[in-house]
């Protein structure tokens, strides 16, 4: 026979390793977070010193809009936060290189500048005659042996 507390102390443990489970699975998770905001940081620092000293440069469409960048640096200063100061957008533009025209693609068949041009109508095809309805054949009531032909057709499906 067994105790009235083995039941009970057999839960208490399930439950103690379970949160003890949590536990770890959230100091893992809390440490990977903290990994991750540090590089983060990291990544964020270095772009943004190479964008004091001139050494970053962006295409005009991935430059942050002017009352954006105002709008940040204000949110920063009501919360204490630092503010750094970097260039005007402007000279961080990028000189963009001209783009080299594409080369002619090489013709393989030398009548291909000769294959007939096909026009398509705009106007719809004009209406087509009915079909005429097929000729019906009548018998003679005194003609069997006509009867009995249609018949035997229709029958074989002939």
């Amino acid at each position: 026979m067994s105790a009235p507390n083995e039941g009970f102390a057999e839960s208490v443990a399930r439950f103690r390793s379970e949160v003890s489970a949590a536990v770890t699975r959230a100091r893992r998770a809390s440490a990977e977070a903290r990994d991750q905001v540090a590089a983060f940081r990291r990544e964020n620092d270095t772009l943004a010193a190479r964008a004091r000293d001139g050494g970053l440069r962006v295409g005009v469409d991935e430059l942050t809009d002017p009352r954006a960048r105002e709008r940040a640096a204000e949110w920063r200063r009501e919360r204490g936060l630092p503010v750094d100061e970097f260039p005007p957008a402007h000279r961080l533009v990028a000189e963009r290189e001209p783009e080299p025209e594409p080369e002619p693609e090489p013709v393989d068949d030398p009548l291909a500048e000769n294959d007939p041009v096909v026009l398509e109508r705009d106007d719809p095809e004009p209406p087509r005659p009915a079909r005429p309805a097929p000729p019906v054949r009548r018998t003679d009531p005194e003609d069997d042996d006509g009867y009995f032909a249609d018949q035997q057709i229709l029958l074989e499906g002939g």
